[in-house]
């Protein structure tokens, strides 16, 4: 039998004792305890004269949560376009790993509908600017190498769609390194 107290259900307080109890507080995503919580991690070898795109597709409304870039090798310019903004080309035929945010055994089963992918390029028309830019560059000294990070925090919703994520050699020599990270909730 399930006791109620002052029309509270036990399960919503944080403990038994009626002097400490408090009503319990989710202070994290819904979407992290659903499983529809998402991340990559994909690493960079941006030679010079090609940049490396990746084709995100959602067939349904999305948070994007975070982005993170790091470079420690040469310089990185990140660029996101949404699909109406130019054209695609090549195919995007290189699935890229995406991962659940939760791996907890409690975790109800949800299976991710966006699709990340690379290969292709993407030319955006005329004018377009860019709707997100990060740009790294780290010390041309050898004796000063280090590895340098930007990010953009902030929770956006956006429409499902097609969105292409372009990274170019930010200083067109050599081949730029890094590591760029993503993470996003599903809005079914």
């Amino acid at each position: 039998m399930t006791v109620v107290r002052n029309g509270i259900q036990p399960n919503l307080l944080t403990g038994s004792s009626g002097d400490t109890a408090r009503l319990r507080v989710d202070v994290s995503q819904t979407g992290f305890w659903e499983g529809r919580e998402f991340r990559i991690s994909v690493p960079l070898s941006i030679p010079s004269s090609t940049p490396t795109v990746l084709k995100f597709v959602a067939p349904i409304d999305f948070i994007l949560q975070s982005q993170g870039l790091t470079c420690d090798e040469h310089g990185i310019l990140f660029q996101a376009y949404r699909s109406t903004q130019g054209a695609e080309g090549g195919s995007f035929s290189t699935a890229i790993p995406i991962y659940s945010n939760n791996f907890q055994s409690t975790t109800p089963a949800y299976s991710h509908q966006a699709t990340i992918s690379t290969g292709g390029s993407f030319t955006p028309d005329g004018g377009q600017q860019s709707v997100e830019t990060i740009r790294l560059k780290t010390s041309g000294s050898t004796a000063q190498a280090v590895t340098v990070g930007g990010s953009v925090r902030g929770e956006r919703g956006l429409a499902a769609g097609a969105y292409y994520l372009k990274f170019s050699n930010l200083t067109g020599s050599g081949t730029a390194q890094g590591v760029y990270s993503l993470i996003f909730e599903e809005r079914p």
